[in-house]
């Protein structure tokens, strides 16, 4: 019989393990998301006890005088300073660039979730991920009301900027790091190697959460999704796809299609931003959009759900390879 477009897709090894791996990533996130809620209500409270004049019944006497801009926070009232003070004295990178605007001041005294939004940082120093979180951040998190609302990315760099969190930090970048790579390949693909050095990572880092039921879980699921083969099941034909091994995980194409999806969401909206904020070079942009493009139109199942990203690709290439064709650039 004639494959599925899917099955075709899983046909190649490097492209699904670059799915395993974002899906690993679907579930780190979805496993944190309990987790650092209950964190973030706790280190509220914490600040709260040490400071009962920071708490509910103070209130900002600033107005929009306190409103923050972008990266650039100049309280005006003695509240907002005071919360500020609080909030980088437990920032473990104090002289780092913190994304103020997304935050609301006048919320700090009563919504945790709004005191944890500048634990977010711009970079951690590692080669390609600040231009990310330029990008990225900004846009990502003015607008989100909690953790179930953002991305594995987002959550682990709370984790990673808050001192509330006692965590081996260097196992909190390396997983932001694969992060990257994943949503940076062109191709969607990752070699076998890179899948087992992955593995590695994210469960050394998930290690740290051990005791901790649903993460201790979700760690148990990760080592299954990242050891065994994915068999799927073709409406109107006896077999399962893929190649006989020892260890199958039986998914339906609608539950692979679902996770592509959300890769390829995410993929895309950190595209767009990097290109809105130049953070990367127009060659590159266009690089990554032709890739993106080519990928898309060859895949009906998927193409068909992106039809207006796909034209927001074709006016972002346009208008970037106009740069690259301009004299200096």
């Amino acid at each position: 019989m004639v494959l599925s477009e899917l099955a075709l897709r899983l046909n190649c090894t490097e492209y699904k393990n670059w799915v395993k791996a974002g899906h690993c990533l679907l579930l780190l996130r979805a496993c944190l998301q309990g987790f650092i809620r209950a964190e973030v209500d706790a280190f509220h409270q914490r600040i709260l006890s040490g400071a009962p004049n920071l708490g509910p019944r103070a209130s900002c006497s600033g107005g929009v005088r306190c409103t923050p801009r972008a990266r650039q926070f100049q309280p005006q009232c003695e509240l907002c300073a005071e919360w500020k003070k609080e909030i980088l004295k437990h920032h473990t990178n104090r002289n780092g660039d913190i994304y103020w605007g997304n935050c609301k001041p006048e919320c700090w005294p009563f919504d945790p979730w709004e005191l944890a939004k500048p634990h977010f940082p711009k970079g951690t120093g590692l080669n390609n991920l600040q231009s990310i979180f330029q990008a990225f951040m900004p846009r990502g998190l003015a607008d989100k009301k909690g953790p179930e609302e953002c991305d594995a990315v987002a959550l682990l760099s709370l984790i990673n900027s808050c001192d509330h969190f006692r965590i081996d930090r260097k196992k909190v970048i390396e997983v932001i790091k694969c992060r990257n790579e994943i949503m940076h390949s062109s191709e969607m693909k990752v070699s076998s190697t890179w899948l087992q050095d992955f593995q590695k990572k994210i469960q050394s880092f998930l290690n740290e959460f051990r005791n901790i039921p649903e993460i201790a879980a979700t760690s148990a699921r990760v080592e299954q999704l990242l050891t065994s083969d994915w068999a799927v099941h073709i409406p109107g034909d006896d077999q399962l796809d893929g190649p006989e091994s020892e260890t199958k995980i039986h998914l339906s194409e609608s539950e692979i299609n679902e996770i592509e999806m959300e890769l390829l969401r995410e993929k895309l909206q950190e595209n767009y931003l990097q290109a809105e904020e130049q953070a990367i070079s127009p060659e590159k942009i266009v690089k990554n959009v032709e890739a993106m493009k080519i990928f898309l139109r060859n895949n009906k199942d998927l193409r068909i759900s992106f039809e207006e990203e796909i034209q927001k690709l074709e006016d972002l290439n346009l208008q970037y390879q106009k740069c690259t064709k301009e004299p200096g650039k």
